[in-house]
């Protein structure tokens, strides 16, 4: 049986990250830090034989993986699919507000 790899990687830093705001299917952009962050971690990569890239369907994790990819010398040829059913989860009403009233809520459980 063939060896099989899987990279899983969490998309850079978004301006919701940098307020501390719940963020599954709300959908903010990579900030300059997180940007530069998953430029770096590309780069680290770069060597890596990846046969297909995956990303949900939010920008942050599409931007992301295209991130990763352009430090990558095959990466334009590198299939890239993106998938909704790997997306992140909805947190409904609580989509937004501050992540310390989200933990909150889930320790009173």
């Amino acid at each position: 049986m063939a060896k099989t790899e899987l990279y899983v990687v969490r998309h850079g830093k978004t301006m919701f990250n940098t307020v501390q705001r719940v963020q599954g299917w709300c959908d903010t952009p990579l900030t300059k830090t997180g940007v530069e962050g998953i430029q770096h971690l590309g780069a680290g990569l770069k060597d890596v034989d990846f046969k297909e890239a995956y990303a949900s369907d939010s920008g942050r994790a599409i931007e992301t993986a295209r991130l990763i990819l352009s430090q990558h010398p095959n990466g334009p040829q590198i299939p890239f699919r993106v998938d909704k059913r790997i997306r992140e989860w909805c947190f409904g009403s609580l989509e937004g507000g501050y992540d310390a009233e989200m933990w909150g809520l889930f320790l009173e459980f």
